[in-house]
């Protein structure tokens, strides 16, 4: 028994691994196309950390599937080479069978309630921050003193002295609006010039118009920059916006509810997915593609309750009913089947 235990661990968690690093390459190369410009300038250490946060923030999905796939063809395996028959022949029972792998599935669904919980939403929140503090960077480090700069189509830059993020003596031309703008010392944060004592020339029909101004807040547009909503706030934001907030309250009980539920399914998954490799009798393309098509539909439920709950028209207890009755349903008519 403690054989036929090792072989079934050892391969779903060898499939199980190849599937993560599929996904995962497969995963990065599909949101290199939706990188900013300015992140293909970046360090290769700080261009290959972004692409570590990016796989991060999709981890969970990948574990789903890859968990789900493993087990269904760990249990396709067993049956084309004929190993299922030779384990009933020896006297082991179905439930027999299954016990390593409800050991696996409690396993990653604790590691998974981890991800959704913890991981994901800092991956998300520190990939904003990179993308931001890189954009910030570009902008400032691409400015040099005495020169001409285009910061974007529309803005040219000149300033006569640099250190850091400060700025003295700049001249600011927004192509857009046929504005120029004057200012004795300034300030960069992120993509926003603080501006201090200087002068505003807005062109109209009859020449121009001088304002003069204190101090001017100046936003530079770029094509990208990155921020995260509510969706990835930490765990304490929401309870926070859930006991003192009555706007946002519907809204954080769902995030919630998405996070501590999304792990739920790999109770079932394991099982669920190692009967559907031993139970149908048709090729690898039927088990992989009926594995797919109940993950599919699980998805969509998952994306259309946590839309009620977020509107407050339905109670968290609805869905939970909904996804252990959806699971176990399918489980137990594998199972039985």
């Amino acid at each position: 028994m403690k054989i036929l235990y090792r072989y079934i661990t050892k391969n779903i968690l060898k499939n199980f691994l190849v599937l993560i690093a599929v996904f995962s390459i497969v995963i990065v190369s599909s949101q290199l196309l939706h990188l900013p410009s300015v992140m293909y300038h970046a360090e290769i250490t700080n261009f290959f950390k972004l692409l570590f946060l990016i796989n991060l923030s999709f981890l969970k999905f990948q574990l789903l599937f890859a968990f789900f796939l493993s087990s269904a063809l760990l249990g396709f395996n067993m049956r084309e080479n004929r190993e299922i028959y030779a384990v009933y022949s020896a006297g082991i029972s179905k439930r027999d069978l299954v016990k390593p792998i409800v050991i696996i599935s409690v396993c990653v669904f604790i590691f998974s309630l981890v991800v959704s919980l913890f991981v994901v939403p800092y991956a998300n929140r520190e990939r904003a921050k990179f993308i931001t503090l890189s954009i910030k960077r570009y902008f400032l480090d691409a400015v040099q003193e005495k020169n001409f700069f285009q910061l974007s189509d529309n803005v040219t830059i000149y300033t006569e002295k640099k250190e850091g993020n400060r700025f003295e003596n700049i001249f600011i031309y927004n192509r857009e609006k046929g504005q120029t703008i004057s200012a004795k010392e300034a300030f960069f944060d992120t993509t926003t010039f603080f501006l201090k004592k200087g002068y505003i020339q807005i062109p109209d029909e009859k020449g121009f118009n001088i304002l003069r101004f204190e101090s001017y807040r100046f936003n530079v547009d770029v094509e990208y920059l990155k921020k995260y909503s509510i969706e990835d706030f930490k765990n304490k934001d929401l309870l926070m916006i859930i006991n003192k907030s009555k706007k946002d309250k519907n809204r954080a009980i769902s995030v919630l509810t998405d996070r501590v539920l999304f792990s739920v399914p790999f109770l079932f998954i394991g099982v669920l997915g190692f009967m559907i490799g031993i139970k149908t009798q048709k090729g690898k393309d039927s088990v992989i593609a009926t594995t797919v098509l109940i993950s599919i539909v699980y998805l969509l439920l998952n994306f259309y309750f946590i839309k009620l709950i977020g509107k407050g028209k339905i109670h968290p207890s609805v869905y939970v009913f909904v996804l252990f009755t959806y699971f176990s349903l399918i489980t137990y008519y594998f199972y039985r089947r």
